[in-house]
């Protein structure tokens, strides 16, 4: 599997992956999201639960990669990030849920909750 070493990212991003869900119902903090990293043009991407950065611009980042139709995947357990004093960091929602969520959400039944 082909590798980046130390490397400094140029833009994070992140995606919903699964049916949105409103604050008020449990909001998507554990939902599944693409995480997308942009080293030198090129995207790596991996799925992760919730949207929290597992890199910072300030970090330095290694990994192995899959390529596979057009996409590079980042295997995760193998996605390692430095700080800037160079201590190993692990960022990121790291669990694993194994049922994921594919009802779309409902609208309000009381029509006072409809008109808000």
């Amino acid at each position: 599997m082909p590798e980046i070493r130390n490397r400094q990212i140029e833009a994070y991003r992140t995606y919903l992956k699964e049916p949105y869900r409103p604050p008020s119902k449990g909001g998507n903090t554990r939902a599944l999201h693409s995480h997308v990293l942009v080293i030198d043009g090129q995207n790596y991407s991996f799925l992760a639960l919730g949207s929290q950065r597992w890199v910072f611009k300030s970090d330095t980042v290694s990994f192995t990669f899959e390529a596979s139709n057009g996409y590079n995947n980042i295997a995760t357990v193998t996605l390692t990030t430095l700080a800037p004093n160079g201590q190993s960091i692990v960022r990121g929602n790291r669990e694993y849920k194994a049922k994921l969520r594919t009802a779309v959400s409902r609208m309000p039944g009381s029509r006072r909750e409809q008109r808000d």
